[in-house]
C-alpha cells in the first residue's frame, strides 16, 4: 500500500501512466505499414486536405467522403505538417493524433476515477486501461477511436466531479462541454451519447433527483458546444451542396443503427466475447470487480457497510453499462466500438484490486479471471508463436489459382526471419503473474500483468506483423514496382512514371503510400497512349483477379501493335487480409524503345 501511494501520488503518477501508454504502443505506430480499409482512408483524406489546402471538404482522391466529421483530419494533417510532409506519404506522421490521444485517454481515465474511487484505485485501474490490446491497438491506427477515447472521457470526468461534488461548478460545466463539442468533431454522436446514457442513468437511479446538473444548462456551456460545431458543419453543408448530411447521417449512421453496414454484424455478446484479448491484461481482475461492485452497492443499501464510494460506483456503472449494452445490441458490430466502456470497466478493476489488497477474499471470482487472464495470454502468444505463420502461409498459398503453392511458399519462407527474445520473455511473464496472482500478491500480479501485455505486444507489433510481407500486399505490390522503377517520384537511374494503374486491386493502401494521382478500379482505364512518349506508362496487375489476365494479354497486345517497348516485374505474391483472397501481382512498364548501333531495341 505505501509503494502505491508513493506511485499514485504527485506529477509522477501521470507520467508513469503517459509513457505506459504511448510505450506499449510505440513499435506499432512506425513498425507496421499502412492498413486497410479505414486507415489508409482516414490518412488519405487528410493527406489530401494537405496537398489541396482545403480543410472543409472531406475527399478520397476525386469522390467526397461524407461520413465523419472534419476533427481527425485537421489533428492528422497538423501533425503531418509538423513532423513530416504529405509528399513524403509516410503512415507514422498520421498516426500521431491517434498515438498522443490514447496517452491522454489514460490521464483522463485516472482523472476521472480519483473523484470516483479514489486516487490508489483510480492509479490502478488506468494503468490497466493504459495497456489494454484494444487501447493500445487503436492508439498506432490513424483513426478516431484513440482521440475520442480522450474527449470523451475527459468530459465524463468532468460531469463525475460535478456528480460527486454536487457544487455545481461552472468551471467543470464549460470543461463538459468542450469536451462534448470536440468530441463530436471527431467521431459525430458518440461523445454525447456516452455522457447521455451517464446524465439519463443517474436521473433514474437517484430519483429524478437534477439539482446537480443545473450549472450544465448555464448558457455559456450549450453556447460552447454549438460554436465549436456549428461552423464547420455550416461550411461543408455550403461547400458540398448538402451531400455532407446527406451522406454522414442519411447513409453512414443510418446504415450503422439499421443494419450490420459492409457487412459488419455480429449478435449480442460480440464485444463480451471479445474481452478475454482486447481487455488483456485488465481481465486479471475483470470478474473480481464485479463481484466486488455488487457486493458494495447491495451492502450499502442494506446499510451494513460505511465508507464505501457508493456514488462514485454508480456512477462507473452507468457509464459502463448503458455504453456496453448499446453496442452490444448495435447491428453494426466492430471490436473497437466499445472503447468507450473500457475506462469505466478498467476502473472497476481498480476498485476490485484495491479491496482485494485490502483483504477481501473473493476466492473464486479471482480464480476465474486468472483464467481469463491466462485465456487472453495464451492466444496472444498463440497467434504469435514461431511456426504459426507457416501453418498459415501453407494454407493461404494452397488458394492460388495461378501458380502452384510451392512456388508461392518458396517466395514468402525467406522473408520470416525475426528475433524471438520479446516472445520468451512475454510467455516468462504470463507463467509468472499467474503465480502471483494465485498467492494473492495483487500489486506485483498488476505489475507483472502490465509488463506480460506490453511485451507481447512489443513483440507483435515490432517484431512478429512487420515481418509478415506476405500479409502486407501493398508492400508486395511496391516490390513489383520497384522491379520495373515503376514507383512515382522514386525513379534512381531511370524514369519514374507520374502514375501507377491497378487491375485488380484496389485497397486504399495503394493509394496512400503510391501516390494520390494513381488509379485502381474502378477508375483505371487498361489501355495505353496512342504512341509512345518519353513518359513511360506503368500498369500493376493482379493475376488472380478476373480482370487481370484480360487486362494482361490486352495490354501486351497492344504495345506490340503500338511499337511500345515492354518490361515486366518478376511476380511477386501476398494474401490480401482485407478480403482473405490472393494476389499475384506483375508491373508493366511500357514505353518509347531505343534502338541500338547494333539493331538492337532495348527500353528507354
Amino acid at each position: 500500500m505505501d509503494t502505491l501511494h508513493r506511485l499514485s501520488t504527485g506529477w509522477k503518477a501521470w507520467l508513469l501512466l503517459l509513457v505506459l501508454t504511448m510505450g506499449a504502443a510505440a513499435p506499432g505506430v512506425f513498425s507496421i505499414p499502412s492498413l486497410d480499409r479505414d486507415e489508409s482512408r482516414f490518412a488519405q483524406a487528410s493527406k489530401q486536405m494537405l496537398e489541396t489546402g482545403d480543410y472543409i471538404q472531406i475527399r478520397y482522391q476525386d469522390g467526397l467522403r461524407n461520413k465523419k466529421p472534419a476533427g481527425i483530419h485537421w489533428l492528422q494533417a497538423g501533425s503531418t505538417a509538423a513532423f513530416s510532409s504529405a509528399e513524403a506519404q509516410e503512415i507514422w506522421s498520421y498516426r500521431v493524433p491517434s498515438w498522443i490521444g490514447a496517452g491522454l485517454g489514460t490521464l483522463a481515465a485516472f482523472w476521472a476515477g480519483m473523484v470516483l474511487i479514489g486516487r490508489r484505485a483510480a492509479f490502478m485501474g488506468a494503468a490497466l486501461f493504459g495497456a489494454t490490446l484494444l487501447l493500445t491497438s487503436e492508439a498506432h491506427i490513424s483513426k478516431t477511436d484513440a482521440v475520442l477515447i480522450f474527449f470523451t472521457t475527459l468530459g465524463v470526468g468532468a460531469l463525475a466531479r460535478l456528480y460527486m461534488r454536487q457544487d455545481n461548478d461552472k468551471r467543470m460545466a464549460l470543461l463538459f462541454w468542450a469536451a462534448m463539442g470536440l468530441g463530436f468533431l471527431i467521431k459525430g454522436p458518440v461523445t454525447p451519447m456516452v455522457a447521455g446514457f451517464i446524465l439519463a442513468g443517474l436521473w433514474l437511479w437517484d430519483k429524478r433527483q437534477f439539482d446537480w446538473m443545473r450549472s450544465l444548462i448555464w448558457w455559456p456551456g450549450p453556447l460552447l458546444f454549438v460554436v465549436l460545431v456549428l461552423p464547420w458543419f455550416t461550411w461543408v453543408q455550403l461547400e458540398t451542396a448538402g451531400q455532407y448530411l446527406e451522406g454522414a447521417v442519411g447513409k453512414d449512421l443510418r446504415d450503422k443503427l439499421v443494419t450490420a453496414s459492409e457487412g459488419h454484424g455480429g449478435l449480442p455478446g460480440y464485444h463480451l466475447a471479445h474481452i478475454p484479448i482486447h481487455f488483456f491484461p485488465a481481465t486479471l481482475l475483470f470478474i473480481p470487480a464485479i463481484a466486488a461492485v455488487w457486493h458494495a452497492m447491495r451492502r450499502d443499501r442494506l446499510d451494513t457497510v460505511a465508507g464505501e464510494p457508493r456514488d462514485g460506483l454508480k456512477f462507473l456503472l452507468v457509464w459502463a453499462v448503458p455504453t456496453w449494452l448499446f453496442f452490444e445490441f448495435l447491428p453494426t458490430k466492430l471490436s473497437h466500438y466499445i472503447l468507450p466502456a473500457y475506462p469505466a470497466f478498467a476502473l472497476m478493476a481498480g476498485y476490485g484490486a484495491l479491496k482485494l489488497m485490502e483483504g477481501v477474499r473473493l476466492p473464486v471470482t479471482r480464480l476465474l479471471s486468472v483464467g481469463l487472464f491466462v485465456l487472453g495470454g495464451a492466444a496472444l502468444a498463440a497467434v504469435s508463436v514461431p511456426g504459426v505463420d507457416h501453418i498459415l502461409m501453407a494454407e493461404a498459398a494452397s488458394d492460388f489459382q495461378t501458380v502452384e503453392a510451392e512456388t508461392v511458399l518458396a517466395s514468402w519462407t525467406p522473408q520470416l526471419v525475426y528475433p524471438l527474445w520479446l516472445w520468451w520473455a512475454g510467455v516468462a511473464a504470463l507463467v509468472v503473474t499467474v503465480c502471483i496472482a494465485v498467492m494473492r500478491r495483487i500489486g506485483w500480479a498488476i505489475t507483472g500483468a502490465i509488463v506480460t501485455s506490453v511485451l507481447l505486444g512489443w513483440h507483435i507489433r515490432a517484431v512478429f506483423l512487420p515481418s509478415q510481407i506476405w500479409v502486407q500486399p501493398t508492400e508486395t505490390l511496391r516490390l513489383a514496382l520497384e522491379d520495373v522503377c515503376g514507383v512515382p517520384g522514386e525513379g534512381v537511374g531511370c524514369t519514374a512514371p507520374e502514375r501507377v494503374s491497378a487491375v485488380g486491386y484496389a485497397e486504399p493502401s495503394f493509394i496512400m503510400t503510391i501516390g494520390t494521382q494513381n488509379l485502381h478500379p474502378p477508375e483505371t482505364v487498361v489501355e495505353l497512349p496512342e504512341a509512345p512518349s518519353e513518359v513511360p506508362t506503368v500498369f500493376v496487375i493482379n493475376l488472380e483477379d478476373p480482370a487481370g489476365p484480360p487486362a494482361l494479354a490486352a495490354l501486351e497486345a497492344e504495345a506490340e501493335a503500338g511499337g511500345f517497348c515492354t518490361t515486366r516485374s518478376d511476380p511477386a505474391y501476398a494474401l490480401n487480409y482485407s478480403n482473405g483472397d490472393p494476389v499475384h501481382f506483375v508491373a508493366l512498364r511500357f514505353e518509347a524503345c531505343v534502338r541500338l548501333d547494333s539493331g538492337v531495341e532495348q527500353t528507354g
